[in-house]
């Protein structure tokens, strides 16, 4: 039997749903992408294209290193804020211009068609709840969720996590796309037979993925085989620190919900409800993050309208702040992102240790 949430108890959704159109209608705004959105993303794509050209062209083997590891951070940095917001088709009303930023994924090693499978039919349809959410729940050694099985190692998972999230796009591009591929089932989803067309692109872009980040600079460019693995470690590590950072804090954190449902699949709260519940801001006033994270730090928006792109969320979160306030929701918010990001270590410190039905 499936997951299913209860009816909407209230008008929360519809109220929020009308203030945010009124938001686009009043200031005569599309939902979709603006000028700044593009510039963005082609501040980006350029910035990782010149620091993959730097590799070939410094004289020195440190710089050629520092240009590797900056290509780390702006590949995540591409795909939050440009292929994940194609994925949503946030981009365009254009089917095919969302489809076409969402290949930035495959063109930055990670399969586009596996991705969004995972992320927004299994993740944004059940966050937050224990073996529906792919997203959250990844590795055996690590315990998010309270009630997930307790293995004597996750009393130091508090300590050992930081060492593996920084295997995590090492993992994610050279084994997880081809496992995730072959698993009968992903979260919430039961995993189809995929279409042939779908394998030809896995094996296809990860050999050209592997021939541009691996085959060829090893080859040609004037750092030697030591320094170009020294380079190509720093490059994933640096991809998999940023890549923690923007995802950790808005739903695994020490203040974090992870509801469950009864025996027949029905969820203690409707579909709205829920979305606001299992999901935290934070730093929402930072232009900083609201530049680089491509509207994660903004997550209750992005679960309650997916379909909008990134680049209006600053002006929306305080619109749907004042409705959960307004319905008694409880809107969560980290004014400090070191603060919202350092809860996720205390949720790993608390769930390595048993917890009673009565303490969720």
């Amino acid at each position: 039997m499936g997951i299913r949430y209860q009816p909407e108890p209230d008008l929360f959704y519809k109220t929020v749903t009308e203030r945010v159109d009124a938001f686009f209608k009043i200031n005569h705004l599309s939902r979709q992408a603006n000028v700044w959105f593009y510039l963005k993303s082609a501040l980006l794509i350029s910035s990782y294209a010149l620091c993959y050209y730097a590799i070939y062209s410094c004289s020195k083997a440190s710089f050629a290193i520092l240009a590797m590891s900056c290509m780390g951070p702006l590949a995540i940095l591409i795909g939050i804020n440009v292929a994940h917001d194609a994925a949503h088709n946030a981009i365009s009303s254009k089917q095919w211009i969302n489809r076409s930023f969402l290949y930035l994924f495959d063109a930055l090693g990670a399969n586009s068609y596996m991705w969004k499978n995972r992320h927004v039919f299994s993740h944004h349809s059940f966050p937050n709840i224990l073996n529906e959410d792919a997203d959250l729940k990844q590795h055996p050694l690590v315990r998010i969720f309270p009630t997930d099985v307790l293995r004597k190692i996750h009393k130091y998972q508090f300590i050992y996590a930081p060492f593996l999230y920084l295997l995590y796009t090492l993992n994610w591009l050279y084994f997880r796309d081809f496992q995730d591929f072959n698993a009968q089932k992903i979260g919430s989803l039961e995993n189809q037979r995929h279409k042939t067309i779908e394998w030809i692109k896995l094996f296809l872009f990860k050999a050209i993925y592997i021939t541009v980040i691996i085959i060829l600079p090893a080859w040609y460019s004037p750092l030697s085989l030591p320094a170009f693995i020294l380079g190509f470690f720093c490059m994933n590590f640096a991809a998999s620190i940023t890549i923690t950072l923007a995802l950790i804090p808005s739903h695994v954190a020490e203040y974090s919900r992870f509801p469950l449902p009864d025996k027949n699949g029905l969820m203690p709260y409707s579909w709205s409800h829920h979305q606001v519940l299992t999901v935290i801001d934070f730093a929402t006033k930072n232009p900083f993050l609201n530049f680089l994270f491509g509207g994660f730090n903004h997550h209750v928006t992005h679960h309650l309208f997916p379909s909008i792109c990134h680049i209006h969320y600053p002006k929306l979160t305080p619109i749907i702040a004042q409705t959960c306030q307004q319905f008694g929701l409880d809107y969560q918010h980290e004014s400090s992102f070191l603060n919202a990001y350092f809860a996720h270590y205390r949720l790993l410190k608390n769930n390595g240790t048993p917890v009673s039905l009565s303490d969720l």
